[in-house]
């Protein structure tokens, strides 16, 4: 009776309906076949072509004893499709029956622990490996690599990238691009130069690696450098290598720099390269290039979202707020599928920029052509709420946040502390605070503001104090608010001792001097002369 299957099977691996390898798979176990291993799980690839996930389990869980194979074909196609918690899931059933987990099967259970940030369990399945013998195995190796680095365990990943007897470029370039990507330059350079005792040739994907990293990590001079000495041994940039480097020259402001790297991009054909574009349009807006901005994206074949967005961007970098909501309203009345970091760019332009009404027409417009705001739209948009005290406007908002489970984040409540003090709820404004999971500095200052603000000299003192037991290293406008609180609750004691301390912090002293026209809100209070003595700093004596 099994062989009135096999028919079956053929017909439904060039089938694209999951119904009928539903079907099927109800006919064996009618027909009381499913007993075979081979047979039940037969269709496991078959749910996997259509990514029925749950299926796969049913069909694997009712296979009394389940073979080998059966496993290790979930455990490709869970892998294949980012389904770690099945993984880990699965890989505990197969061990709970008996079987092992060998260097086949190790790699994926590894990626998934890597994936999920499930560093105990990864520790542990590091254990397993070297128990049952597996822990030399390059396969096996290189994965506990990856791992490490993704969980931001370097030193652990070097260690057991030192036990590949011969390593490869692959698992190089991925400890390259972690040193890299978490600003680690020495590191990096070390690596970098071993490279040639190691055995390891470079590929584009380890320039690549570290260009990205040291930009990522801010680092933005060193990613120049290495995509230099990347051009100086004859790699050629792809379209990768030249977005990254754009994004740093355009932080460094290397102007020069970018105009070579342009012609580069016309030489080698990759002007149409969506990519590339969206990084030459950012490169020109911080560079204050505006009219190369939009030269560079009128010479497009075929528009693209992420150009789009580098141009309403670059254009409200450089003040020119008006012209890019003229640009974007021209795009969406295009039709162009204008997605979530368009809306939330141009919400951010006119925000920033004194058009706080357009910004909250905006985010309802955003809504109503169905795009949904996230967890950095919402502090977009609550400066604009905070600067016109439309309150209810703010509420909204903050009942947004709430129902998306994004009030947690750190950048959301900072922003909802700062709006409700703006609209005068300085108590929701400090509840808002103390509920926070996680606080930046972001977060102290704008509480503290709020108090000053409201004239509550006490509590912003307080705050500060707080802040400094929390080990949060304030700046120069955490002193500008606790000045003003002290100036305007006549404490010229204090005033002057957290203006000393101030002065002793060589950053905020160049910032003073910098930022002294802030001081005119402390003197206009009449109750410290701290202004003289801030202007009175002579950059010579720094």
């Amino acid at each position: 009776m099994a062989t009135e299957a096999f028919p079956f099977f053929r017909y439904l691996r060039h089938s694209i309906d999951q119904s009928k390898t539903r079907q099927v798979y109800a006919y064996i176990l009618k027909c009381g076949i499913s007993t075979t291993t081979y047979l039940a799980t037969n269709p496991l690839p078959l749910y996997e072509n259509h990514h029925s996930f749950t299926n796969t389990g049913r069909a694997i869980n009712s296979v009394p004893e389940s073979s080998f194979q059966s496993f290790y074909t979930l455990f490709n196609e869970f892998t294949n499709h980012n389904q770690f918690g099945q993984v880990i899931r699965l890989s505990s059933q197969m061990l709970s029956q008996g079987f092992l987990l060998d260097r086949h099967v190790l790699p994926s259970v590894i990626k998934a622990c890597a994936g999920l940030s499930f560093l105990k369990t990864a520790k542990q399945v590091h254990c397993m490996a070297s128990v049952s013998g597996f822990g030399s195995d390059s396969r096996v190796l290189s994965s506990l690599v990856h791992m490490y680095i993704k969980c931001n365990r370097l030193k652990d990943a070097h260690k057991v990238f030192d036990k590949l007897s011969q390593p490869d470029v692959v698992a190089y370039s991925a400890l390259l691009a972690g040193y890299a990507r978490r600003g680690c330059i020495g590191e990096t350079m070390e690596l970098f130069s071993k490279r040639g005792d190691l055995g390891v040739e470079l590929n584009l994907i380890s320039w690549n690696g570290m260009i990205a990293g040291f930009n990522h990590s801010r680092h933005h001079l060193d990613a120049v450098i290495i995509f230099q000495n990347m051009h100086c041994e004859e790699f050629k940039p792809d379209g990768t290598s030249i977005s990254s480097v754009l994004s740093a020259v355009g932080d460094l402001k290397m102007l020069d720099m970018g105009f070579q790297i342009h012609g580069y991009v016309i030489k080698q054909g990759l002007c149409q390269d969506k990519c590339v574009v969206s990084a030459l349009i950012d490169m020109y807006g911080k560079c204050a290039c505006t009219m190369k901005i939009s030269e560079v994206f009128d010479e497009m074949y075929h528009m693209d979202v992420g150009a789009c967005n580098a141009l309403v961007t670059g254009l409200s970098r450089n003040g020119l707020v008006d012209k890019a909501l003229q640009v974007f309203r021209r795009f969406k009345d295009q039709g162009m599928e204008l997605n979530v970091v368009s809306w939330t760019s141009i919400i951010a332009s006119c925000s920033q920029n004194g058009k706080d009404i357009e910004a909250l027409e905006l985010f309802r417009e955003m809504q109503v052509v169905g795009v949904k705001p996230n967890a950095v739209t919402i502090p977009c948009l609550l400066p604009a709420c905070g600067n016109i005290a439309a309150l209810m406007h703010g509420k909204a908002a903050h009942c947004f946040s709430l129902k998306s489970g994004i009030s947690s984040n750190v950048y959301v409540g900072s922003a909802l502390v700062d709006m409700y003090a703006k609209c005068g709820r300085i108590h929701i404004s400090r509840l808002c605070f103390d509920i926070m999971p996680t606080r930046n500095l972001v977060s102290w200052n704008a509480l503290m503001a709020g108090y000053a603000m409201h004239g509550q000299t006490k509590e912003a003192i307080s705050i500060f104090q707080r802040m400094q037991r929390s080990g949060q290293k304030p700046d120069f406008v955490s002193f500008i608010s606790v000045l003003s609180a002290c100036s305007q609750g006549g404490k010229t004691n204090e005033g002057w001792s957290y203006f000393n301390s101030m002065s002793n912090d060589y950053v905020l002293r160049v910032k003073c001097w910098d930022a002294s026209s802030y001081c005119d809100q402390i003197e206009e209070a009449a109750a410290l002369d701290i202004s003289i003595e801030l202007k009175s700093i002579n950059l010579k004596d720094l």
